[in-house]
């Protein structure tokens, strides 16, 4: 193996590392009680190393949030080719959810804390840090090139680095995680204009709304509080029948079944 490659494949090792520790104390402590130094400490990296693959602790909550929406995503891409008609592919949609929040609950945890109004999502920019003009010459360009390689070479030297780090890089995941929940939502607006196609979804459906009021219902169901869990289990239903019900009641709601009896 080559030199550079060496390097290319040491480096997707130590961002991995970064994020693997990151991950682990989200998930155990939650994004407002971890601090950069403690991602730092776990990953056993400086904390100006850490600065080189990412730009602060947000961008790395950002990161792990993306690795659970691209799970989510796929299994509910997976499950819903395969259901043929409307109506078997919102049921689908509900099942992917729930295998999701089952197996994966941390990262249904942290994809729900992105969610919560906890960052503000509208006003985060998507273009690169600037540093006044010096950002746009062609030194610039150049040094964005060759800092990162100059870093870890003083690393495997055994020294620690003692030039600062500018903030080169900008993150992508929210525009990522974003395209991702669009696809996802689509599935279900697509289903539904699908079903009245078949005329198996009640026309005067707005398939936007039943959309949002759709995903909703489907991420609570997997967010139930302790009262109402204890609530069902006093009557005997447990989360399985709990899901089937919920997806026979919405079948009902926006089907030509319950349309055609008024």
């Amino acid at each position: 193996m080559s030199t550079v490659g060496r390097r290319e494949l040491e480096k997707e090792r130590r961002r991995n590392n970064i994020l693997n520790a990151a991950e682990k104390l989200f998930f155990s402590k939650g994004y407002d009680n971890v601090s950069l130094n403690e991602i730092a400490k776990e990953a056993d990296l400086g904390r100006s190393t850490v600065y080189l693959y990412f730009e602060n602790k947000e961008e790395l909550f950002f990161a792990i949030v993306l690795k659970g929406t691209q799970i989510l995503h796929r299994i509910i891409i997976n499950e819903t080719k395969k259901a043929k008609t409307s109506l078997e592919k919102l049921a689908a949609f509900r099942k992917a959810y729930y295998e999701f929040a089952d197996k994966y609950p941390d990262y249904l945890k942290v994809y729900n804390y992105l969610l919560s109004g906890r960052f503000d999502l509208v006003n985060i920019e998507d273009t690169k840090h600037k540093i006044e003009f010096f950002a746009d010459s062609k030194l610039y360009s150049e040094i964005e090139k060759n800092l990162e390689e100059i870093y870890l070479k003083t690393l495997d030297q055994g020294n620690i680095p003692n030039f600062p780090i500018p903030k080169f890089t900008v993150s992508e995941y929210l525009n990522e995680i974003i395209r991702l929940r669009q696809e996802m939502l689509s599935v279900i607006c697509n289903a539904l204009e699908l079903g009245k196609k078949e005329g198996t979804i009640r026309p005067d459906i707005n398939s936007v709304e039943a959309t949002v009021l759709f995903t909703l219902i489907a991420n609570s169901i997997d967010n139930l509080p302790p009262d109402l869990r204890s609530l069902l289990e006093s009557q005997k239903i447990n989360h399985d029948k709990f899901l089937a019900d919920v997806g026979e009641f919405i079948g009902y709601m926006v089907s030509n079944r319950g349309y055609n009896k008024k």
